[in-house]
C-alpha cells in the first residue's frame, strides 16, 4: 500500500534538542552536587523520556524520590531557557510542507511529557497542523509499546499498512515493529546507524527530504 501517514518522533527527529537538554540537566545536576556530563554522553541518555534520562544521568542507585524532586526543576529550567530557540533539523519544515501538499497525514509520537510535546510543536512548528500529537500521559505506556501508534491510526483513519514511523533511536524502530508497521531510521538524529541497522529498520534516510521519496512507495 502507498504511504498515507507518517508518524514522527520529536527529539532527535524533528527537533535538535540535545543542546538545551544537556545544558538544563547539567545546571540542575551541578546545583545539587552531582556530576555533569558531555553532550556526547547525553546522546546515550535520551530516547526513553525525561525521567529515564535523569535516572541515567544520576549516579547508579539514586532513589526515585531524588529523581522525582529534581525532574520538575529540570523541566522548569528547560522552558525558562527558551523552548522557542530550539531549532528543527535542516529540511524538516520543507519535508513537512511537502508531505502535507501530497495529502500525507503527519503526526507526532514522543516519550516527552505530553504538555511539553504540545508546547514544542506549537512554538517551533506552529505553522503545521499535525493530525495527532501524543506524548507521555498518565496510564499510557511509553515507546517502544505500540499503543500510541494504534491510537494515532484511529485518529487519522489511515490503516497501519499505509503508515510509517520515523525516528532516530532504537526505541523508535522497536515501536514500529511492535505495531507491525514500517520503520524509517533517521540518521541525522541522536541514535547510532549500526543500532538502527541491527534492529532491522525498513528504511534508512540521511536527510528529512528523503521521506518525500518514500511517499508513493509500497511498504
Amino acid at each position: 500500500m502507498d504511504i498515507r501517514s507518517v508518524i514522527f518522533d520529536m527529539d532527535g527527529t524533528l527537533l535538535d534538542t540535545l543542546d538545551i537538554i544537556s545544558r538544563t540537566n547539567n545546571r540542575i545536576l551541578e546545583k545539587h552536587g552531582f556530576k555533569t556530563h558531555t553532550i556526547e554522553e547525553y546522546t546515550g541518555f535520551v530516547g526513553d523520556g525525561m525521567r529515564m534520562l535523569m535516572r541515567r544521568a544520576l549516579p547508579e542507585g539514586t532513589s526515585e524520590d531524588v529523581i522525582s524532586s529534581l525532574l520538575p526543576e529540570v523541566l522548569d529550567l528547560y522552558h525558562e531557557e527558551g523552548v522557542g530557540t530550539i531549532p528543527p533539523f535542516p529540511g524538516i519544515r520543507e519535508t513537512l510542507s511537502g508531505l502535507v501538499e501530497r495529502g500525507v497525514k503527519i503526526s507526532i509520537l514522543t516519550n516527552k511529557e505530553h504538555k511539553y510535546a504540545l508546547l514544542n510543536a506549537e512554538t517551533i512548528l506552529g505553522e503545521f497542523k499535525f493530525d495527532a500529537i501524543l506524548g507521555e500521559r498518565p496510564g499510557k505506556p511509553l515507546k517502544p509499546a505500540p499503543d500510541g501508534i494504534f491510537e494515532i491510526a484511529e485518529i487519522t483513519k489511515v490503516p497501519l499498512s499505509e503508515t510509517v514511523y520515523a525516528g532516530d533511536m532504537k526505541a523508535d524502530i522497536l515501536t514500529a515493529k511492535n505495531a507491525g508497521i514500517a520503520s524509517v531510521g533517521c540518521l541525522w538524529g541522536f541514535g547510532r546507524k549500526e543500532d538502527l541497522i541491527a534492529l532491522g529498520a525498513d528504511f534508512l534516510i540521511s536527510e528529512p527530504r528523503e521521506l518525500l521519496d518514500l511517499t508513493g512507495r509500497k511498504v
